[in-house]
């Protein structure tokens, strides 16, 4: 099931006393996405959602409010970007408060297809399909590091009180009353004196007839802040229900990472996930058009426009400009980045950085985005205003404000590609990910990321060079929405053409900002330029962990890679060729010593004789916790 943004989430709110008897906030959580425009599908399956107060608990900490969905569902990262939003779960009876982690549980590509997968013409829960340089479209398993786990996400989500009413059947996926892990609790709310500050529009109640408002603004009940939420009401005879909606939102252009191995190079895809959850009543989006008649050679192969848009804002230490959010070009060069974060009480600001093959660069800095004051859909002819589920009941969009840069006329660009090159002394941690940069003239620029791709982790390259543009960037300051942002063309720092490439990683300090890219001279590709290898962030220090393997059957493997993960990202990996016959230890490195600090690993191995057909991916739920320690061990039996 699919619905246009920003069709709102639903779920409800289970009784937790007889003083909240019937009270309810529904939830809902969708997916979307962003991917390259090789991919023609990116399916991901999903088999439960789980919620916890504790922004540092682990998978296997207490606390977290574990929802299995009775029918698994599958959503296309490819049909839900730019916008779109792909139900994963509607109905869940969540106990109100502000929830810090979510928790996405996935099935597995080795697991049975799924209806909803093979509904979708799927043939894995998890895949990648990519179309290659010769025009061949590929349907590869989409490879998960520890799926049992589930891919974690650091969040603000507010589930504000509200009243169940008459309406309480299961929603369309059928979702149960959820099970809460035995525990204590973070967070717990203690019920005071009711009392409600701000105002309620809860719209006209007509005794048998449903009715939608709007929460417009803020209200405490019972001793419960839920400032902030604004959510959407739906009235059923004389009670009310207060919608939560959230949403994840996974960057196919970081998080797929292609890959080779075997001595004979097979290709693999990994989901390495950063993704991000966000509370839809606290987003907005930011639309444009680009006018395409300039430009001859800027489709990818899969026949889509080989351009994206990316909201950038700077980092922490205001060295550079950091992506929050992707998306891709239309075919009718249109576009839309949602959801992207922002506040009431303070409006965020973000800089477009529209790129591609072919294409030369264009920035478009100071994009202030507001939360609306009213319930509206961004655009009528492509999002419906209102969604009616199974359960026949009515919902609208949530507030939200939606600005626009106008049209644009971009410049087409001739191009080069480059690839990176590591020392053997130093790699980069195996999750790392390139990124090149450029800055525009003028004083107190900063430098914004132009382009960037994941390092294959087997290695230690990008899979495919990097497309970079060759020449000037346009750039230009947003003044109103839908007012025509003018642009002038400029050599950027460190020249045309140039760009000065790093690496970055999570919990790692983003490389420095030295070595440069420069187009060859001789004209031969890929230009290379040597990446420094990273130290761990600040507060963390170098840990490492020795894994001491059995092989089941000795030598029915010869050749492997030990794969270390946190909340469903790679983070280190160690070859396993050596231990495969007899066993032995490995040794991998990771950062140690903060609240993040705690891994699990899985094996993915297989006999040089036929790779493809001899391949065993394999996981542990033993944790690796580094949180106090610099060090720690772990036994594996390979199977």
């Amino acid at each position: 099931m699919k619905y246009r943004l920003p069709a709102v989430l639903v779920g409800s709110l289970a009784a937790v006393s007889g003083l909240l008897a019937g009270c309810s906030a529904r939830t809902e959580v969708s997916l979307a996405g962003n991917t390259p425009a090789q991919y023609s599908h990116v399916y991901i399956t999903a088999q439960a959602v789980w919620f916890n107060n504790s922004a540092t608990a682990g998978p296997d900490d207490s606390g977290w409010q574990q929802f299995p969905l009775s029918t698994p569902t599958t959503v296309d990262l490819v049909a839900d970007q730019d916008g779109s939003l792909g139900t994963l779960a509607t109905d869940l009876k969540l106990l109100a408060g502000t929830y810090s982690q979510i928790r996405l549980i996935p099935v597995d590509s080795s697991a049975a297809l799924t209806a909803s997968a093979q509904a979708m013409g799927a043939l894995y829960n998890a895949e990648a399909d990519y179309v290659d340089s010769s025009g061949t479209t590929h349907q590869l398993p989409l490879e998960l590091l520890n799926p049992d786990k589930g891919i974690g996400m650091q969040a603000s989500l507010k589930v504000p009180i509200g009243n169940l009413g008459s309406s309480g059947a299961t929603g369309a996926l059928g979702i149960g009353t959820g099970t809460t892990t035995t525990g204590t609790t973070t967070g717990t709310t203690t019920f005071g004196t009711p009392t409600t500050t701000g105002t309620t529009t809860t719209g006209t109640t007509t005794t048998g007839t449903n009715t939608t408002g709007t929460t417009t603004t803020g209200t405490t009940t019972n001793g419960i802040d839920t400032t902030g939420t604004t959510g959407t009401t739906t009235t059923t005879g004389s009670s009310t229900t207060t919608i939560a909606s959230f949403t994840v939102n996974m960057d196919g252009g970081r998080d797929l990472v292609p890959f080779t191995f075997a001595s004979t190079p097979t290709t693999g895809i990994l989901l390495s996930s950063h993704a991000s959850a966000y509370d839809l009543s606290q987003v907005g989006g930011i639309s444009g058009t680009l006018t395409l008649t300039n430009l001859t050679n800027f489709s990818g192969e899969s026949g889509l426009p080989d351009i994206q848009v990316t909201a950038e804002t700077l980092s922490a230490d205001g060295s550079r400009h950091e992506v929050v959010l992707s998306t891709p070009l239309h075919s009718d060069g249109t576009f839309l980045l949602y959801p992207l974060p922002t506040s009431s009480s303070t409006p965020a600001f973000y800089d477009l950085v529209i790129h591609g093959g072919g294409i030369a660069t264009i920035i478009i800095k100071d994009i202030q985005l507001t939360l609306g004051t009213t319930t509206t859909a961004l655009s009528a002819a492509t999002i419906p205003a209102t969604t009616t589920n199974t359960n026949t009941t009515t919902v609208t969009a949530p507030n939200l404000s939606t600005v626009s840069i106008g049209t644009l006329i971009p410049r087409a660009a001739t191009t080069y590609t480059a690839n990176v090159t590591t020392t053997a002394a130093s790699p980069l941690p195996a999750g790392a990910l390139v990124a090149f940069y450029q800055t525009l003239g003028g004083s107190g620029e900063v430098p914004y990321v132009i382009e960037s791709a994941p390092i294959d982790p087997f290695n230690q390259v990008l899979f495919n060079p990097q497309v970079l543009s060759a020449g000037t960037v346009d750039s230009g300051t947003y003044v109103a929405s839908g007012d025509t942002v003018t642009v002038v063309s400029a050599a950027p720092s460190p020249g045309a053409g140039k760009y000065v490439v790093a690496g970055t990683a999570p919990n790692y300090t983003d490389g420095a900002l030295t070595p440069i890219v420069a187009p060859p001279s001789s004209g031969t590709n890929p230009a290379t330029v040597t990446v420094p290898s990273l130290s761990p962030a600040a507060g963390a220090s170098t840990g490492s962990v020795a894994a001491t393997i059995t092989p089941a059957t000795p030598g029915k493997y010869n050749q492997g890679r030990l794969l270390v993960s946190h909340e469903g990202a790679l983070v280190a990996s160690a070859p396993l060729d050596s231990v495969l016959a007899q066993g032995g230890s490995v040794s991998v490195s990771m950062p140690a010593g903060t609240a993040s600090s705690y891994y699990y690993v899985s094996v993915r191995v297989w006999n040089s004789s036929s790779p493809s057909t001899t391949l065993s991916r394999q996981w542990y739920p033993s944790i690796v916790d580094l949180r106090s320690s610099t060090s720690g061990s772990i036994a594996l039996t390979i199977n």
